[in-house]
């Protein structure tokens, strides 16, 4: 794995869902004629409505593929106003050049719905219950487990 980079967005009260969303794509995707940019501008819906239940406020949206993971968390209510804990500084690497995927967390009642909404405007872009590990970290701990040097034989005569 390449490393973990974090950013908090104000959200609610000092950006509307929708303002959030704009604000994650910039940093996300930031050039304006990039077909990631695109795909994630189609990913609105889903994303403004995670964002509006302040799912991202604990749960991160994920975003994965040749550079570093990138976790992108919300700040709402007077984290939002002050800017408490908040980090909107550009990355410095896009995270959406190349190969990547995205995992929006979303309320469990909400999911069926996401995810069906984001398979019709997209490819990369999926969602996930909040609390529920992203797939792709899953796969990466196995195989990091797996990878486990046995010392015990190791250090055998």
């Amino acid at each position: 794995m390449s490393g973990v980079v974090a950013r908090r967005i104000a959200s609610s009260p000092a950006r509307t869902a929708s303002q959030t969303w704009e604000k994650i794509v910039e940093l996300l995707a930031p050039n304006p004629k990039s077909p990631a940019r695109a795909e994630l501008l189609a990913a609105a819906g889903v994303a403004c409505s995670a964002i509006s239940s302040e799912s991202t406020q604990d749960d991160a949206i994920v975003v994965w593929g040749s550079g570093p993971r990138v976790r992108v968390y919300c700040a709402f209510g007077q984290a939002a106003i002050t800017g408490d804990d908040v980090n909107e500084d550009a990355l410095a690497k896009s995270p959406t050049d190349g190969d990547w995927s995205m995992s929006i967390p979303c309320p469990s009642e909400d999911v069926t719905w996401s995810r069906t909404k984001l398979a019709s405007v997209s490819t990369r872009v999926t969602a996930r219950a909040m609390g529920e590990d992203v797939a792709d970290e899953a796969t990466e701990a196995g195989a990091r487990q797996s990878l486990a040097i046995n010392m015990e034989e190791f250090l055998k005569p």
